[in-house]
């Protein structure tokens, strides 16, 4: 079994703390988690939490709302999007309006930085690791949903080094463009980490779940944590599948070579990974949108 991430990741856990300022959770998550993890939480009561932050809210009810639910009927209050959803999706759609309300404000591109070309990577990983895991072998035993949201989530570093390391991170991404090496390999030249290091320890910070806290860290290398491979390589996979969709993370940068092992851990071939391309692209344009 390998350690904790933690435990295993210490060092750099430091060298990210000591050098980015991380984002604190949303005040509703942390309510939130404090509800739910104590019985006799009602409906009413999640719902008065999420409804304390109008922002979020909103978010909530747009995701709801979305065609990947394909509700009869538009949702539009929260105590009834908690009644449709139960409290378990209630608690990840919660954490992905949260996500989208704290990361996904209106940004100019700048440089090598388009912020609505982020968002759709983003949005396509997750969506692609929802649909990969759908398929994958029964033993990778990941709820798509949970696949979803590391996907999503899997680059959130980089949203943080742009706002609280933005000349240095710019200078990192000009590196990579002009050298042609992956944007993770200029980080670690420029920080001593990487953008996956960033968010998982902001994952850590944000009491996440162990699982999707390594498949941030590892996405670029899933076989370097056998505790979670699986879902490490589901996200890896999905986050290829949306380079090869044309939508990169960030502009003129080259993706991180593909972990071979990947295909083994999730049984998924190269051939069939590749062609759920079109169908993703088809459930992409579908997929609600941070903006």
């Amino acid at each position: 079994m390998a350690p904790p991430i933690e435990a295993a990741t210490s060092d750099v856990v430091r060298l990210v703390q000591n050098t980015v300022e991380l984002p604190t959770m949303p005040i509703v998550l942390a309510r939130l988690g404090h509800l739910l993890a104590h019985e006799g939480a009602s409906a009413g009561d999640v719902a008065k939490v999420l409804q304390s932050d109008p922002a979020i809210a909103a978010n909530m009810l747009r995701i709801v709302n979305s065609a990947y639910y394909g509700l009869r009927v538009r949702v539009s209050s929260i105590p009834l999007a908690v009644s449709v959803l139960g409290f378990t999706t209630t608690r990840r759609v919660a954490l992905r309006a949260a996500v989208f309300t704290v990361f996904a404000q209106r940004r100019e591109p700048i440089a090598q930085f388009d912020p609505i070309a982020f968002w759709k990577h983003a949005v396509f990983t997750g969506v692609a690791a929802r649909a990969l895991a759908s398929v994958a072998h029964p033993s990778t035993e990941t709820h798509p949903e949970d696949a979803y949201m590391a996907g999503l989530l899997h680059d959130l570093g980089k949203i943080v080094l742009l706002e609280k390391r933005t000349a240095h991170y710019l200078e990192a991404l000009r590196h990579a463009v002009a050298t042609g090496c992956p944007d993770a390999e200029a980080e670690t030249a420029g920080f001593g980490f990487t953008h996956a290091d960033v968010g998982a320890v902001l994952a850590q910070k944000w009491s996440l779940a162990e699982e999707l806290t390594a498949a941030i860290r590892y996405h670029h290398a899933p076989s370097c944590d056998n505790v979670h491979h699986s879902l490490n390589s589901l996200v890896h996979l999905a986050d290829r599948l949306a380079w090869q969709a044309n939508l990169p993370s960030t502009v003129g940068t080259k993706p991180a070579p593909l972990d071979e092992s990947v295909h083994a851990s999730t049984g998924l071939s190269a051939d069939v990974v590749a062609a759920t391309l079109p169908t993703l692209l088809g459930e992409f344009a579908e997929a609600e949108m941070p903006w």
